[in-house]
């Protein structure tokens, strides 16, 4: 394994450090001796203490059963092809603008990147070509194992961890990505806890999630008890963003972008060939002229 990438893996609870194994091929708590499977070259660094669920954390709407955490993204992964690219062309082009934001917050001297709830694994595919180093993690092993086997280079790894109980260690990253994934998870404020400690300073993270949306509930026919449409907990502005930020925080901004009356129009599509800066001219003319009716907020967070 990587010497330099293993620096950076710890224990996820006890935080101590790890060391690769060779003659069981996997990596080894150097404490307490708990060992970790490496599964295709991508180490599965969840709580050894957890076997099937992440019951830390309590189901929202009222229901009060447990959140069967793990196992729930494991099966998404599982059901949906986060590889496969949309056909809707307007929503293509929402997604690709989506992502060009992202790119443009992503610090000049970054060579560390932690992509969290990598998805496809995108990230990983455009920072490519500038060779930087990217750790594709989710919290299922699906997507990180085909992500690196989908694009593969030598600055490429995947990790299976669960980022309430991150095996980074502490000021070893120097940008975080987390794209629309804070309105899934259960705690927004230690999420954001959790990633700030993995940055070193200086650093940077970059969220991005549905801005100021009308979460839609269904009864489930399993559990017969109300469930959100798409696993989103949480709905987000501007200003009840702020109260999520991690004390030590140096500078913050943030952006609400992709205008939904330009996208339902097409004309996001139809202008698609303009560069993000003169996109984003007519980008915040219309989000200014509708009251700010927009599909995204990005958030970046200096340490």
């Amino acid at each position: 394994m990587d010497a330099n990438y293993l620096s950076r893996l710890v224990h996820p609870i006890n935080k101590t450090p790890l060391r690769f194994d060779e003659q069981s091929g996997r990596l080894t708590d150097t404490v307490n001796k708990d060992q970790f499977e490496i599964k295709d070259n991508v180490p599965i660094l969840l709580n050894p203490m957890v076997d099937s669920a992440l019951s830390h954390t309590e189901l929202h709407s009222g229901a009060g059963s447990s959140f069967q955490y793990k196992e729930h993204y494991q099966q998404d992964a599982a059901t949906y092809d986060y590889f496969k690219e949309t056909e809707n062309a307007t929503e293509k082009e929402e997604h690709e603008r989506l992502h060009e934001y992202i790119m443009a917050g992503i610090p000049a001297g970054a060579e560390w990147i932690l992509d969290t709830g990598c998805g496809g694994g995108w990230l990983a595919k455009a920072l490519k070509p500038r060779n930087l180093k990217v750790i594709s993690m989710d919290i299922s092993d699906i997507n990180p194992i085909r992500a690196t086997k989908d694009v593969p280079y030598q600055g490429h790894y995947g990790l299976v961890a669960d980022v309430f109980e991150l095996p980074i260690k502490e000021g070893s990253v120097d940008c975080i990505v987390a794209s629309e994934i804070i309105e899934h998870v259960p705690d927004p404020k230690r999420f954001i806890n959790s990633l700030f400690n993995a940055l070193k300073p200086g650093g940077r993270i970059i969220i991005t999630t549905p801005y100021n949306e009308k979460i839609q509930y269904s009864l489930c026919i399993h559990c017969n008890r109300l469930t959100p449409h798409n696993a989103h907990l949480h709905s987000f502005t501007q200003a009840s963003f702020i109260k999520f930020l991690p004390d030590g925080v140096k500078t913050y901004s943030t952006r609400v972008f992709n205008n939904k009356i330009l996208v339902r129009l097409g004309l996001q599509r139809i202008f698609g060939f303009l560069p993000l800066p003169a996109w984003k001219l007519i980008d915040n003319l219309a989000n200014a002229l509708t009251n700010k009716r927009a599909y995204r907020l990005m958030v970046v967070i200096d340490k």
